[in-house]
């Protein structure tokens, strides 16, 4: 008796707690599209680095930061401009931005360098389980912005890159490295962990 009761125990224990776990959604219930349409309009006042906080890591010198595009963070985001202009989001427009990031990790990355074009030859890998993976898609910003992060800091350029990754190789709760390295072999990277994303 005592071990039936366990075990339902148990099993009940499981669905709760696995309703609120956090994982990357690869593919969106009708249910996990309704929360982030919700989430975008119920914070479309918010600023940009605090809505997308879930999905961003910063850099240890709190400059440099890259986020990790899912369709949940995407429809969050598209529902949230929707809304600063007074309007919601189709099911057409909600179809389209989801099949934006159709089977790939999307990150955009932003980095900061000495000229306009410092990030041309930049190349990109993601390290999952210590395995590399290489991009199915790189857009280096060839023509960065300047930038004045401060008065004791020399002119600096900003630059905004995106790099996509397959990611039926990744596990949707996994940790998983991105590194961005320069003509010259230096590595920035930043480490995901998408358990805590969705």
């Amino acid at each position: 008796m005592i071990r039936k009761f366990l075990f339902i125990l148990i099993i009940f224990l499981f669905f709760i707690f696995s309703e609120n776990t956090l994982a990357i959604y690869y593919d969106l219930t009708d249910e996990q599209i309704k929360q982030a349409v919700e989430y975008g309009e119920s914070n479309k006042d918010r600023d940009y680095f605090l809505f997308l906080d879930e999905w961003m890591v910063v850099a240890d010198d709190a400059y440099e930061w890259a986020a990790l595009n899912t369709k949940f963070s995407i429809l969050a985001y598209e529902a949230k401009q929707a809304m600063l202009t007074s309007k919601k989001l189709t099911q057409t427009e909600t179809i389209q931005f989801m099949f934006e990031v159709e089977d790939i990790l999307s990150f955009h990355v932003v980095l900061y360098g000495n000229s306009a074009d410092f990030a041309k030859n930049y190349q990109s890998v993601l390290l999952y389980k210590n395995k590399p993976i290489q991009p199915v898609n790189e857009q280096n910003d060839t023509n960065a912005k300047s930038a004045n992060l401060g008065v004791r800091l020399p002119a600096l350029y900003r630059a905004t890159c995106r790099y996509d990754f397959p990611n039926y190789y990744v596990e949707p709760d996994a940790e998983v490295v991105l590194v961005i390295i320069s003509p010259l072999n230096k590595e920035r990277r930043f480490v995901f962990n998408l358990k805590e994303m969705r």
